[in-house]
């Protein structure tokens, strides 16, 4: 059925999001996914390098080591599921950049924080060796 007046329906832009949150959220979903990556891919790496070596790893290093297959896909996949989700159920846009926001100092936060413990054992190592 046809009508002769324009009966469109407008598109609530303000439910959607707008692309200045897209943008946001991508980025901010890339850093995640690709700080993820990089930690899972070198975590491996160190494993071997303190093997070979025979070094006594402290608690907090074999924490990281023992529980990243599960825990890294945890932590990543699960802040780029909330940047994802959040996308769709959070309206206002100023509070939605603030969760992206600090989605990413979080997982920043985290990263370097893995990332001492994987360097601990090395950097106590070359301490006792410059005594």
């Amino acid at each position: 059925m046809s009508t002769t007046g324009p009966d469109f329906h407008e598109a609530n832009s303000a439910a959607r999001g707008s692309v200045l949150t897209w943008i946001a959220t991508i980025l901010a979903c890339a850093y995640v996914i690709w700080t993820g990556v990089a930690l899972y891919i070198s975590t491996p790496k160190f494993i071997e390098m303190y093997t070979s070596m025979g070094v006594d790893l402290p608690l907090l290093t074999r924490i990281v080591i023992g529980f990243y297959r599960l825990g890294y896909p945890f932590l990543f996949g699960g802040a780029t599921v909330l940047l994802i989700g959040k996308q769709f159920y959070m309206r206002e846009k100023w509070r939605n950049l603030s969760v992206t926001l600090a989605t990413v100092v979080v997982v920043a936060i985290l990263g370097n924080w893995i990332v001492r413990a994987l360097y601990r054992p090395m950097l106590d190592m070359a301490e006792k060796l410059n005594k």
